[in-house]
């Protein structure tokens, strides 16, 4: 277990090297406090699921070191009837027990101690997979509630234009066609902004039946930051910390144990007993030493043959599941990097539509446009804005998600210790 210890130190110092700027890059300023995410991670049924699985391994790794071998007591009694002669009454007691051959002991305490490990990163990936649905959650959150306030602050421009036009209509400046153009506008932007409204309701809901220690997302905005280091680096620290990559390395490893513990147990234990025996109504004790060895059936060879099997089919198990880490970390990394370019982009894209919309409001105010024009500009700015704010979302959810796989975001508790 040192050497294990020792050269997953090694591994994650020289992760920790190449990655030395992006140690001091900060998180996302729009998650949720930090205190809140780790009481909701450590109530999670998931993660209690995974502490009860270590309190199970712990037990089972005291069994095999103990060895299923137990003492077994028996106890006889009989009466001896002797023609011409007198009865007696005698007894026996025999004390027997298995005893594992050498090296089984040994291989039990390292499969043993594998579970435990096995547990370890079993808790730590809970504790990934709880932080990873969190964020999902969070960032639905706050993109329904940047949808709902986007859609009011359009229906209440639209109610204010109602207004005006419903005014010109009645001076005799505007047709009425106008006016029915400007009701069907305000309708559909409140049945918009009402939908958008339940749709962040249903959100913050799933939210808090998930996750109740965590407040509500509030309106705050932040600004994206391009990830720091380059993708090998991030890739390397995320392959180095990722739990569910251990936990398959350490279940590989346990299986290999039991593969050889399989071929060991090929040569079966034998059973040494002591008994003592009282006859002839006390004039003949009999004190005696047995030894009994099973003889090894087919059924031995086959359970040999299963293990290998099984760890074969781990071995492929891993390996697929370093690929699809890797390839879950790569598109990450290029989603964190692309996402603030895009967000840029759009974000000007949103400012100049918006300065747009605003000069066609003030000319329709003037009547130097229709308005139809004019709610053709605010609609494009208010999709717009719409793309820019779920860009920037987005990039920050990227950044987080790729700082969460690499250890980077918040502390996923029990497992780090080993890493």
């Amino acid at each position: 277990m040192k050497k294990l210890l020792l050269h997953g130190c090694l591994g994650a110092g020289l992760a920790w090297a190449s990655l030395a700027m992006a140690q001091g890059m900060a998180a996302p300023a729009d998650l949720p406090p930090s205190e809140a995410v780790e009481r909701a991670i450590s109530s999670s049924p998931q993660v209690r699921a995974a502490h009860a699985g270590m309190r199970s391994a712990r037990a089972e790794h005291g069994a095999l070191k103990a060895g299923e071998h137990e003492y077994g007591l028996s106890l006889t009694t009989q009466r001896r009837n002797v023609s011409g002669g007198p009865d007696h009454t005698e007894w026996g007691l025999a004390v027997e027990r298995g005893l594992r051959l050498p090296g089984k002991a040994r291989l039990d305490e390292q499969i043993g101690a594998q579970g435990v490990l096995a547990a370890v990163e079993r808790i730590g990936d809970a504790r990934h997979e709880t932080a990873r649905q969190l964020l999902g959650l969070w960032y639905a959150v706050r993109q329904a509630r940047l949808e709902a306030v986007l859609w009011r602050k359009q229906a209440d421009l639209y109610r204010e234009q109602q207004r005006v036009v419903s005014t010109r209509v009645k001076r005799g400046d505007a047709a009425r066609i106008d006016l029915l153009q400007a009701d069907a506008a305000l309708a559909q932007a409140g049945s918009q902004a009402t939908a958008a409204a339940a749709r962040e309701q249903a959100a913050l809901a799933e939210l808090k039946a998930r996750f109740p220690e965590l407040p509500p997302p509030d309106d705050s905005a932040a600004q994206p930051m391009v990830p720091e280091g380059d993708e090998a680096a991030w890739l390397a620290q995320t392959l180095e910390h990722n739990h569910e990559l251990l936990m398959a390395q350490r279940t590989l490893e346990q299986a290999r144990l039991q593969t050889r513990r399989a071929e060991a147990n090929r040569m079966p234990d034998p059973t040494l007993g002591l008994h003592f025996a009282n006859e002839q109504g006390g004039n003949e004790k009999i004190v005696g030493v047995s030894i009994s060895i099973p003889l090894p059936g087919e059924a031995r060879h086959s359970q040999s043959w299963l293990r290998l099997a099984q760890a074969e089919a781990l071995a492929e198990m891993e390996a697929a599941t370093r690929r699809r880490l890797a390839a879950e970390a790569a598109a990450n990394w290029q989603r964190a990097a692309a996402g603030v370019e895009s967000w840029q982009r759009l974000e000007e894209a949103a400012q100049a539509l918006a300065r747009h919309a605003d000069l066609a409001r003030r000319a329709m105010e003037l009547g130097e446009i229709g308005l139809s024009e004019t709610m053709l500009a605010q609609r494009t700015a208010l999709e717009a804005q719409l793309a820019a704010g779920q860009a920037r979302l987005a990039a920050n959810e990227a950044t987080a998600r790729l700082m969460l796989d690499a250890h980077r975001l918040w502390p996923l508790g029990y497992g780090d210790e080993l890493h």
